[in-house]
C-alpha cells in the first residue's frame, strides 16, 4: 500500500516536472534530453561490451576503466557539453 502511494506520488511529481519545463521550454526540451539519455546509454553500453570480453586479469581491466572513463570525460566536457549548450542557445535565439 505505502509502496503503491510512493510510486503514485513519484509518478505525478514526475510528469508535473515534465509539463512545468515543455511550458517552460518548449517540446525541444525532450529532444535535449533524450540526446543526453542517448550518451549516456551508449557510454554504458559501449564500457560494459569491451570490459567483459577483456581477458580476466584485474590489471588490465583497471587500466582499462581509468582509460575508458578519461578518454569519455575528455570528450563529454570539451565537445558534446558544449555542442548541447550551442543548440540551446540557438533554441532561446529562435
Amino acid at each position: 500500500m505505502t509502496i503503491d502511494l510512493l510510486f503514485l506520488f513519484g509518478l505525478c511529481s514526475l510528469c508535473f516536472w515534465f509539463y512545468i519545463n515543455i511550458k517552460k521550454r518548449g517540446l525541444l526540451w525532450i529532444a535535449i534530453g533524450l540526446l543526453q539519455l542517448g550518451i549516456l546509454i551508449i557510454f554504458f553500453q559501449g564500457f560494459f561490451t569491451i570490459f567483459f570480453n577483456l581477458p580476466h586479469n584485474i590489471y588490465i581491466r583497471i587500466i582499462f576503466f581509468i582509460t575508458y572513463i578519461w578518454c569519455t570525460v575528455g570528450i563529454n566536457v570539451n565537445f558534446i557539453i558544449p555542442l548541447i549548450k550551442l543548440i540551446d542557445q540557438k533554441i532561446d535565439k529562435e
